[in-house]
């Protein structure tokens, strides 16, 4: 799902923008020049602020990767157009050393699809075939890097989690992993902070501040995207009906759950569902 008004921005950048009528939601609708005009910052730094904007625009697309293509050295979604979205993944693992994750690819062929689509309502994980029938015909380079992305330091759940020792760390990501379990094993019934909180064993409010911390979304965000996905999957892959679709996955209240798809995706789950070949087959 996307998080369009994620930034990485400082108090006194947004204190800036809201002086001048600004919303975080559309710094991607003015230009680096008056950006940095605006906010006193320099070029570079207009640049990313609108490029992070920008790419979080994209259905599914989040911070995190936007940070991914801007280190790759875009800062506009015209500037994917027509670009190899493998090359572009070589890229990318080469220079963090690492394999990434196969949805990021997903993430970086939505991207380009995109560029080329402005009107496009797809989802990194509608890609994900695409990603296997290319792998599995032309497979990685030779020259890829061994190491798991996931075994980086920087990618670690520990090592967002402020703690005085390491043991400890990791003591309290496994907590975490505890509650994420019960998430998923909960996707229709559903499940309050308490219980989650308890699965870890920490105080409800502790609980949901290393959450947070630890995998950049509060508890009920993080479970709310995974009931997304679960919903996505059955609007794809079956002819169930909408309301039938989103009770299994814990919506009660069709209105609602409506409402909600509509602000995530950009369009009904009747649409969703249109759009998906394998469905009307």
């Amino acid at each position: 799902m996307n998080d369009a008004n994620r930034l990485d921005i400082l108090i006194t950048e947004k204190k800036k923008l809201r002086a001048n009528k600004i919303k975080l939601s559309e710094i991607h609708r003015h230009s680096a020049e008056d950006l940095r005009a605006l906010l006193d910052i320099s070029k570079i730094r207009a640049m990313e602020l609108r490029a992070i904007s920008e790419f979080q625009t994209i259905p599914s697309i989040g911070i995190r990767f936007a940070f991914d293509l801007i280190s790759l050295g875009f800062y506009s979604i015209q500037e994917l157009k027509g670009k190899d979205p493998a090359k572009l993944v070589d890229r990318l693992e080469r220079q963090l050393g690492a394999w990434i994750d196969p949805c990021v690819e997903d993430q970086v062929r939505l991207c380009v699809h995109y560029a080329q689509h402005f009107d496009s309502r797809m989802n990194w994980w509608d890609f994900t075939k695409e990603r296997k029938d290319f792998r599995q015909q032309y497979g990685y380079p030779a020259s890829r890097p061994k190491t798991a992305w996931h075994q980086l330091e920087q990618y670690k759940p520990t090592n967002r989690i402020k703690a005085q020792n390491e043991i400890t760390k990791k003591d309290l990501t496994n907590k975490l992993k505890r509650a994420l379990q019960l998430m998923r094993k909960n996707i229709k019934s559903g499940v309050t902070l308490a219980q989650l909180a308890d699965a870890a064993n920490l105080s409800p409010f502790h609980f949901h501040r290393l959450f947070k911390n630890a995998y950049e979304l509060t508890p009920l965000q993080y479970f709310t995207r995974l009931r997304m996905k679960e919903v996505c999957k059955l609007l794809t892959k079956t002819k169930r009906p909408i309301s039938f679709v989103a009770a299994s996955c814990g919506f009660e209240d069709q209105s609602s759950f409506i409402r909600l798809f509509k602000k995530e995706f950009k369009q009904t789950p009747l649409a969703y569902r249109k759009s998906k070949s394998s469905v009307q087959r």
